[in-house]
């Protein structure tokens, strides 16, 4: 076969939303497809780069398509690039042809040459250590809390969406709190990369009358999934608190925090409200590959990963690949 693989262009974006939503369609059941949606919303990003949306040509038709999404990272509390991979599809036509091989290896290439140190993905255990992805290199979640909030006062607390003005405030404390992980995605200074993109997901400021107790991003299913939690002073509590009241009309429950164990205790201490225990999350679908082999800290945490599960970032994927239904 005569594969071209280039970038793509504007002209290509109605071609790759069908093949993302045939390939996937064939993948998995259900009438929503979020792939195609993903990719839009990834071309909106901060960081979107076209060179790094990559296809796969034959005939003058797209057969096969990769993203790859650039984000600053913080790795053991220094700043690097970083990439994820989603999504990537074949035509179901020409799949097991090399095609994804293909498009893969160019999307390393093609990091490599802009700075990128590592990049993730979420995928086919078989399939992707074939290109030197490694799992059970991160975790999605660190610490498991088991809350009794009726004796939590919540009276007079709001919950309001995101708005420009509170970025200012989102950022500051966001690099207060993981400006020494082992390893965090930083989303972005444009609101776009802080907002929720589905009806599950919410991205909310919470107050207390007019005072503000903080942000916080979450799943809103029981259990409660929080991916982002910042508060000012001792009000992480009453937020969980809230949400599990108003949202989950439950005042007593399970929460799963993409927090470390370290950075959850600079908020949340154990009372008689709130049991915090350390849990940490992995899954050999979440994996990581070196792209930068020189860089001596990246090899450092791949170690240290490796030796001890302890020693794993919690890593939170950004809001635009959360489009769940």
């Amino acid at each position: 076969m005569n594969i071209i693989i280039r970038s793509e262009k504007p002209e290509d974006y109605n071609e790759i939303s069908n093949l993302n939503y045939n390939a996937f369609n064939e993948w998995h059941a259900g009438n929503y497809k979020a792939e195609p949606l993903i990719v839009s919303a990834l071309r909106h990003s901060q960081y979107y780069d076209k060179e790094l949306s990559i296809v796969a040509e034959l005939d003058g038709n797209i057969v096969g398509h990769a993203l790859f999404s650039i984000f600053p990272l913080v790795v053991m509390k220094e700043k690097r690039m970083g990439a994820f991979l989603a999504p990537i599809c074949v035509d179901t036509k020409l799949q097991k042809q090399g095609i994804g091989g293909m498009l893969i290896e160019e999307g390393h290439k093609r990091l490599q040459s802009k700075g990128v140190s590592i990049s993730l993905l979420c995928g086919h255990v078989n399939y992707y250590p074939k290109f030197g992805y490694e799992n059970k290199m991160f975790a999605v979640s660190g610490v498991n809390i088991s809350i009794n909030a009726e004796n939590i006062n919540t009276n007079g607390i709001t919950e309001r969406s995101i708005k420009n003005s509170d970025l200012k405030w989102i950022i500051k404390h966001w690099q207060s709190v993981h400006g020494d992980d082992r390893l965090a995605l930083y989303p972005g200074d444009t609101i776009s990369q802080w907002f929720n993109h589905s009806l599950i997901y919410r991205s909310s400021m919470i107050y207390k009358d007019n005072t503000l107790l903080g942000y916080i991003r979450y799943r809103n299913t029981y259990p409660l999934e929080i991916k982002e939690l910042l508060s000012t002073e001792d009000n992480a509590e009453k937020l969980i608190a809230y949400i599990m009241k108003e949202n989950l009309k439950s005042p007593k429950g399970d929460v799963i925090l993409s927090l470390s164990l370290k950075n959850t205790s600079k908020m949340l201490k154990n009372n008689e409200n709130l049991k915090i225990e350390e849990k940490i999350r992995t899954s050999d679908a979440f994996m990581m590959k070196v792209i930068d082999r020189n860089d001596k800290l990246i090899a450092q945490y791949f170690h240290e990963a490796k030796s001890n599960i302890e020693n794993l970032g919690i890593f939170t994927f950004p809001p635009m690949l959360e489009i769940d239904d």
